[in-house]
Parts: C-alpha cells; structure tokens; sequence
C-alpha cells in the first residue's frame, strides 16, 4: 500500500505503513466499529448562536494518549490544540463555523461525512481511542480533514 499524501505522516507512524495481506484479511474480518452510543440527540446547542470563525473539538475526556493522537491530528491540519477549542464534554454550544465530534453518533448520523447546518459545518467521526487502534479508519479521516482544511 503507498500512500503518498502530505502531512500523514504527522498522525501515523511509520510502522502503520507496511501492511500484510494476511492482517489486512483477518482486521477486514475482525474489526468494528464502536457500538454507537445511546441514540439521544447530543445536548450541544446549535441555534439562534453567532459563529466565530476557526475549530471547534468536542470529544469525551481526553486521555494522556488521546490528548497526543489529537495534537497530531490538529498539527496535520495546520490547527493547534492550545488554541483550538477542545470540549471534553458533549454539554455546551457550537460555537465554531467547523465542528468535529469524536465518538458520539447514533443511526442518524453518517460518520466521516461534512453535515453543513446553517452557518457552520459539523464532521461526526469515530472516537479517538478506536481512530489509534484502527488505521484504515485514521486514514479515512485524514483523507476528509485534508479536504477539508486544504491540508
């Protein structure tokens, strides 16, 4: 598998490069998807707020590794966390004109798709922990997040 696309490199390493036949088989066979969590409407507030330009991150409570896996995305994206709005919880407001929501989704939601509402974009994705664990689904991700950012 090559894969030569810019800025990847800064969210997977170099180990996630050389890909057997026989992994790929057995992960295609064995891997899913985290179980949606409950299908209740996120409690996050989207209308009748003006939008500021720039990044909006809301994801659960960041672990140490979850907290470096996310840094390492921004970066890819030109977006830095200390800057960037991180929520480590699904209460509040969107506040952003992007949103990317990490781990909460339900049937309605197609994930790694941009939902455009209003003024302002939301991108639904897996949550962090699985995206670390699962490099088919970081690539894939990656892949919108360039797209997106112009990356």
């Amino acid at each position: 598998m090559e894969i030569t696309i810019k800025n990847l490199h800064l969210i997977l390493t170099e180990e996630l490069y050389k890909v057997d036949e026989i992994d790929k088989i057995g992960a295609t066979n064995q891997t899913k998807p985290p179980e949606p969590s409950q299908s209740i409407e996120l409690p996050l507030e989207t209308k009748e707020v003006t939008r500021s330009p720039g990044l909006q991150v809301i994801t659960e409570p960041l672990t140490d590794t979850s907290r470096t896996t996310l840094t390492k995305l921004l970066k890819a994206i030109h977006q830095d966390i200390e800057t960037t709005s991180v929520i480590e919880s699904w209460q509040g407001a969107i506040l952003f004109e992007k949103t990317i929501i990490f781990g909460h989704q339900n049937e309605k939601i197609k994930l790694n798709t941009l939902q455009e509402k209003e003024s302002h974009q939301i991108l639904h994705t897996y949550n962090i922990p699985f995206l670390d664990n699962h490099k088919e689904a970081k690539i894939n991700l990656w892949l919108i997040l360039k797209a997106w950012f112009n990356a």
